[in-house]
């Protein structure tokens, strides 16, 4: 799959996560927050900038299995890199806002001034982490004698 394929197909992917979130984490708070757009929007918009890299990437990792058989180790770094932000992101945000969400503050209040900020960090920590923890790259690189 060429480049201008795959990323047609990431920003559909990205503008389809967008659509998804938002509308549905609007509706879900509708009964309970009254600007529920404020909320489902932003949740709309990290999906579809995570749904962006992730489909691209893993679109470039199935191509270069179907071709070579193996997807080089810089393909397989950054898709890990990617998924190690992505679950850092959620894991962080979600822990935060919980903890801050049960003593007397809102829903509302607990995601966007401690839940998105957390977040955002712990993305950056686990992305790091993620991309410097490389088992395949540890590994000694194969002789083409062999």
């Amino acid at each position: 799959m060429n480049t201008l394929r795959k990323s047609v197909v990431s920003l559909f992917a990205g503008v389809l996560a967008f659509a998804i979130v938002g509308v549905g984490v609007t509706e879900a708070l509708a009964p309970h927050i009254w600007p529920s757009a404020m909320l489902g929007l932003p949740a709309g918009l990290v999906a579809g900038l995570v749904a962006l890299p992730l489909t691209y990437l893993g679109l470039t990792y199935r191509t270069e299995r179907r071709a070579t058989g193996r997807a080089s180790a810089r393909t397989r770094r950054r898709l890990r890199t990617v998924a190690g932000a992505t679950v850092g992101f959620v894991v962080g945000g979600g822990l935060a806002m919980a903890v801050v969400w049960t003593q007397a503050i809102g829903l509302a209040t607990a995601i966007v001034f401690v839940g998105f900020p957390v977040a955002f960090l712990s993305a950056i920590v686990a992305g790091y982490i993620a991309f410097r923890r490389s088992p395949v790259d540890r590994q000694p690189p194969s002789s083409p004698m062999q």
